[in-house]
């Protein structure tokens, strides 16, 4: 159980623009204004949102980044029990979500500090509104692997999720995450590409993954929103007889099991594994 919570300090996390600075918050700019202590991601870029924003921080502005976190969580939590109003502010978005602050709030929930949450802008929510997929239930993957083989393995295994999932991923590196994706999940899964989310040249397209092995000359900050895979409707061992019929009217057999899996939900490879086993039972 957490130990009762000390002092009048409180530990405020606050989402900052992604793009437009009109999104930050009068709540925000409040929790600013009035915190002893701002631990900024990058003082340079705060000062210079401060100095766009017309903001006026008193309190004190410490750098707080990954490489720093676990070294400053546990001070600042010190000075959060002694009473102090601190702020934690990124670069841009939420603070958590791919961005420090998971240390200092596990941290601040341990020793029983007050933290609470100035909510705002995150390109991951913004993208998954703007896609036109179900929301009901989805699940954050962050940054796509840069290993070639983590990739590959980090798409196989959406080939059976069923719940819309969110990727960031850099514009150089977007058509080799692209064409491992449609390899692993097949041309006609959809995805939302979200670029340069609140900015001026803020772009959403919608297409199938085969279309988007198409696409020149996306630039700027990405976040991919992948469709989930359709509920099953079976099981794989349900489909060897309309495979075997397809095959026997002129289909490949790995492309007839590619199209009823894509349509079913169920794993091409699990399908085509069950038409042999059925094949060298005969």
């Amino acid at each position: 159980m957490p130990k009762e919570e000390k002092g009048g300090g409180i530990l405020t996390l606050v989402a900052s623009p992604i793009g437009n600075d009109l999104d930050l918050s009068p709540r925000a700019r409040a929790a600013i204004e009035g915190a002893d202590l701002i631990a900024a991601e990058d003082t340079r870029r705060f000062l210079a949102l401060c100095s766009r924003e017309g903001l006026s921080p008193k309190g004190r502005i410490v750098s707080y980044y990954d490489q720093v976190e676990k070294g400053k969580a546990g001070k600042i939590v010190d000075e959060v029990l002694s009473g102090a109003r601190a702020v934690l502010i990124s670069d841009a978005g939420t603070p958590v979500i791919n961005d420090p602050g998971y240390v200092v709030v596990n941290e601040a929930a341990r020793r029983g500090a007050r933290v609470t949450s100035c909510p705002g802008p995150c390109a991951a929510v913004t993208a998954l509104i703007l896609s036109g997929f179900r929301a009901d239930r989805f699940c954050y993957e962050g940054f796509v692997p840069r290993k070639e083989g983590e990739r590959k393995r980090e798409f196989e295994r959406l080939r059976s999720e069923e719940r819309t999932s969110i990727f960031y991923e850099s514009a150089r590196r977007l058509e080799g995450s692209l064409r491992d994706m449609e390899q692993a999940l097949g041309p006609e899964r959809r995805i939302c590409i979200a670029r340069e989310l609140t900015k001026e040249h803020e772009e959403v397209l919608r297409v199938t993954l085969g279309e988007a092995l198409g696409l020149k000359g996306i630039m700027g900050e990405v976040a991919l929103v992948v469709e989930g895979c359709p509920p099953k409707k079976g099981e794989a061992a349900d489909f060897v007889e309309e495979a075997e019929r397809m095959a026997r009217e002129g289909a490949r057999l790995k492309d007839a099991v590619k199209e009823i899996a894509r349509r079913e939900g169920v794993s091409p490879h699990e399908l085509y594994e069950k038409v042999q086993e059925s094949r060298r039972g005969k």
